[in-house]
């Protein structure tokens, strides 16, 4: 649990900052792959939706700096060690990329097929980085691996208690590496374009649904007078809204077999 891997000066290279360039490096090597796998050019794939995964990075951010604008008005540099709200970032990444896949002459529901893998490989990565800086703790425990934040993750993170903790980081990146294997599975078995997106935002909503019940850092929201937290609510409309055009589009390939 180190915030910052190493000073210079005074410029402290946040823990966060790494693990998501490691993670966007993992993602440029699954893009040009499953681009070759789809029949797409991967330098113009990799490029859409490298893109993609920028506006659903900022998108993030920029949704959680709306839940708790107080705090980062107070002190902007926060922001640099946080990892926003990942399913914000989905949202944000999926409407951009489904326009912007299009625009560039490429297939959009295979673009986001594409896509589904990157954002698994950037849960799985950069969780750990959540896990260094602190963020997105979980709630107090006495089990074997529960983990307590040293000073320097506190002062960083108001309401980080000095108690131990779920380290619910790391198992959302378990759920991560998961998704990631699972969804290499599917797509070898693919049957039509979309069914790796809408399995992934089903299958992580669910695991997300869950994993907020040992969330402990009530900045990030809650609705309906805390009965669901801001997560659990989009994991909700997430997962129905994806199960229903995965429903759609399975339907739809159907028919255009017998069609054929």
């Amino acid at each position: 649990m180190h915030p910052f891997l190493f000073q210079v000066g005074h410029f402290r290279f946040p823990a966060y900052g790494f693990f998501s360039l490691l993670a966007l490096a993992l993602c440029i090597v699954l893009i040009r792959r499953y681009a070759r796998v789809e029949g797409l050019d991967p330098a113009k794939t990799t490029e859409a939706i490298v893109l993609t995964i920028a506006v659903g990075y900022f998108g993030a951010r920029a949704f959680e700096v709306a839940l708790a604008w107080r705090k980062y008005a107070a002190n902007p540099r926060l922001v640099l060690h946080t990892s926003g709200v990942f399913l914000a970032g989905v949202i944000a990444a999926i409407v951009f990329g489904a326009f912007w896949l299009r625009r560039v002459g490429l297939p959009w529901l295979k673009g986001l097929d594409i896509f589904a893998m990157t954002a698994a490989a950037v849960e799985a990565v950069g969780r750990v980085g959540c896990f260094c800086s602190g963020c997105c703790w979980g709630t107090p425990t006495d089990l074997p691996w529960a983990v307590t934040f040293p000073d320097l993750a506190r002062r960083l993170h108001a309401g980080l208690p000095a108690v131990p903790l779920h380290p619910t980081q790391l198992y959302m990146s378990l759920v991560g590496w998961t998704l990631l294997a699972i969804l290499a599975i599917l797509y070898r078995r693919k049957r039509f374009d979309g069914q790796i997106i809408t399995s992934f935002v089903v299958l992580y909503g669910i695991a997300r649904f869950f994993a907020e019940f040992v969330r402990g850092d009530a900045e990030r929201g809650f609705l309906f007078g805390g009965r669901l937290s801001t997560s659990q609510f989009l994991s909700l409309v997430l997962g129905v809204a994806a199960a229903a055009g995965f429903v759609h589009l399975a339907r739809r390939a159907r028919a255009q077999v017998s069609a054929a």
